[in-house]
């Protein structure tokens, strides 16, 4: 059987003092420093999501009495009305140029295909111009240009001849009539028209075959290479020209949902600018933790003209109907030996005869930052209990109780070698040591659970004088 360790030093005096053994009730007993918290409340915080200046205009003072949709605080709202026109303002133009935006790339989407189709419609009709000009197109024009030449001179050979007959006939008559006049005077014109027809072609001629040529093929070359250069330089840029249109508009897209975002969220935090009450109750200034109430740095900013942080707990309305519960800490050995299920009274200062049941409904399974544990206690408070959040109590819960229980005062035993001990008073006078098995170890008894019997007598040394 397991025994408990429990080193005890006898003072080196024979004497000691005599004590019999009767069985009786044992208990223990933890004191603990509580404070009283509200089964439930409302913390306030701001947690704004784009407005940042939260600038005190009205509050609660702390302790005040509200009524359900009470204004509890309220902040300066002129800049932020400011700040939510301008957003507004500032979306419509956004909208507006979204809307253009997306408008021009789905027309370049459908004309991007339609520009490389042109460009390349260009480019095969002026290959095609090109080719023809050069597999038979050049000699067609040098030899039409020859052929109105040529046709130039029989135009005025014809007509000279036809006017040496006219003289040649007429002369033969030996008189030249009025009319036959009239006729030569038109065939010596038509001679002359043919003359300058042929300069004309002639100087037509040089010109189509040393300028007009020559410069239409340079032309049709350049006009190639131009329609190439565009070809070529469009399958590229065009494409690429409709894809980075497509990733900024991307980007506009996103950006402007994001921009819709900040506008819906400042638009939300207008909720924070007057915060009311959710229920009737008392303001409390600074956090009401599960176990504590604490100012914290709310002195510092609850205050007129002070600024609120976001996601700071600043106040806690503490609801009428809300009941109290008893929060203390522990330390680590007191965790070991405080039952789930323990019992005690608590008492609170001021309060004559105060003497309230209470009952651990919660122990913290892991410590907190200075190493202690959380304890919640449930208390029977009368109806009219003057008691409210933040009061403290002095509470004592029972660790350990056993009606009938065979205790001996902890000076009495002696432990060596995992052996604990107990001297005897024989029936003839005599001592004798007994060996014991020992249980619950209190502040100044310790149970014994076998070696003794109700009746015995043992003899307890004195404590040594200092």
């Amino acid at each position: 059987m397991k025994q408990l360790l429990i080193p005890i030093l006898l003072a080196g005096s024979p004497l000691a003092a005599e004590l019999t053994i009767k069985p009786g009730p044992l208990e223990a007993s933890l004191s603990i420093d509580a404070t009283f918290i509200p089964s439930q409340r409302e913390v306030l915080k701001i947690s704004p999501k784009q407005w940042t200046d939260f600038t005190i205009k009205e509050l609660v003072q702390h302790g005040s009495r509200v009524s359900a949709g009470d204004s509890l605080i309220t902040f300066e709202a002129e800049d932020y009305q400011k700040k939510l026109r301008e957003s507004q303002e500032a979306a419509k133009s956004r909208k507006l140029s979204f809307a253009k935006t997306q408008q021009q790339l789905e027309s370049l989407k459908l004309s991007t295909p339609q520009s490389l189709e042109e460009l390349k419609i260009t480019h095969d009709r002026a290959k095609e111009a090109l080719d023809d000009f050069n597999q038979g197109g050049r000699a067609l024009s040098e030899q039409d240009a020859r052929e109105r030449l040529d046709g130039a001179k029989r135009m005025l050979s014809y007509q000279e001849e036809e006017l040496k007959q006219l003289l040649k006939m007429y002369e033969e008559d030996g008189v030249t009539e009025e009319t036959e006049e009239i006729i030569l005077k038109r065939q010596r014109a038509s001679v002359k028209s043919a003359r300058f027809s042929l300069k004309k072609a002639e100087k037509s001629t040089t010109w189509a075959l040393e300028k007009t040529i020559p410069r239409k093929e340079i032309d049709l070359k350049r006009t190639y290479q131009k329609a190439l250069q565009a070809y070529e330089a469009g399958k590229t840029s065009l494409p690429r020209t409709l894809e980075e249109k497509v990733l900024a508009f991307a980007k506009m897209k996103r950006d402007h949902a994001e921009a819709e975002r900040k506008l819906a969220d400042l638009e939300t935090d207008a909720q924070f600018l007057t915060l009311r009450a959710a229920a009737d109750g008392v303001i409390y200034h600074g956090e009401i933790s599960d176990h504590s109430w604490k100012l914290g740095n709310s002195p510092k900013f609850l205050k007129e003209t002070g600024k609120i942080p976001s996601e700071t707990v600043f106040m806690t309305l503490v609801p009428s109907d809300r009941s109290l519960n008893l929060h203390g800490t522990i330390k680590q050995a007191e965790r070991l030996t405080l039952p789930p299920d323990a019992h005690g009274k608590a008492m609170v200062d001021g309060l004559e005869k105060s003497n309230y049941p209470i009952a651990v409904s919660e122990i913290a399974h892991a410590p907190n930052g200075e190493g202690k544990y959380q304890v919640t206690m449930s208390v029977e408070l009368p109806a009219e209990s003057p008691i409210v959040t933040g009061m403290k109590a002095k509470t004592k819960l029972i660790t350990f109780r056993k009606k009938n229980a065979i205790s001996v005062p902890n000076a009495a035993i002696t432990t060596k070698n995992g052996i604990s001990t107990v001297k005897i008073k024989m029936a003839d006078g005599k001592s004798q040591t007994r060996e014991v098995q020992i249980g619950r170890v209190l502040t100044n008894k310790t149970e014994i659970l076998e070696g003794l019997e109700a009746g015995q007598v043992i003899l307890v040394p004195d404590s040594p004088k200092k």
